[in-house]
């Protein structure tokens, strides 16, 4: 994951070097199929990540209160307490819908980057502003578990939650995208592809 956009990278290692041999010994045409069948090995993850946005809509977060947590810092300070806001759902009451879950599921997609500084397959939300207009790009605001925004039109903020969908799926189906490239390169280096 580079910064903290929301992506996942398989080390594929000298992937350009790879490419460049599969149009060497096999021609444009396997490079050009073998390009084409390592943008679908993220289609599992990414099906399973839609499946997750398709789920039911979160609600509205009230804070409800405060409790006092320990705090054990990983650098190994000494470990401190910490007052955290603790919240209870309550139904959304919505009339109006941005589709935001929709835009989102229209995002996903896996690409294949074969430059000289990076080169991997990536599964990505495409950060380009979106049919609808928006300019802004909420797909790593979604997966947290709260987050807070203006309500239409009011002014005011409310805290909702969010649908963590990025990281299960991609724990779940990393391994069989990774076969699945592996698979994909050797048949292309072998003719098959």
């Amino acid at each position: 994951m580079s910064g903290n956009d929301p992506v996942i990278e398989f080390d594929m290692k000298n992937l350009r070097a790879t490419l460049d041999r599969v149009r060497d010994e096999q021609g444009p045409a396997m490079l050009r199929n073998l390009r084409r069948n390592l943008r679908t090995v993220g289609d599992g993850i990414i099906a399973d990540q839609r499946q997750a946005l398709s789920g039911p809509v979160p609600g509205i977060a009230k804070r409800a209160g405060k409790k006092i947590v320990r705090v054990k810092p990983r650098d190994g300070r000494k470990g401190y307490l910490r007052a955290v806001n603790v919240y209870e759902a309550q139904e959304a009451s919505r009339q109006r819908s941005t589709q935001l879950r929709d835009r989102i599921k229209a995002q996903l997609k896996t690409r294949v980057v074969a430059g000289k500084k990076r080169s991997g397959i990536r599964i990505v939300a495409d950060k380009t502003m979106d049919k609808s207009g928006s300019k802004y790009n909420m797909s790593k605001v979604w997966n947290k578990k709260l987050f807070r925004h203006p309500t239409f039109g009011e002014g005011q903020y409310v805290t909702q939650y969010g649908m963590p969908y990025w990281w299960k799926p991609i724990e779940k189906g990393a391994k069989l995208a990774h076969e699945q490239a592996a698979k994909a390169i050797n048949d292309a280096l072998n003719g098959k592809g």
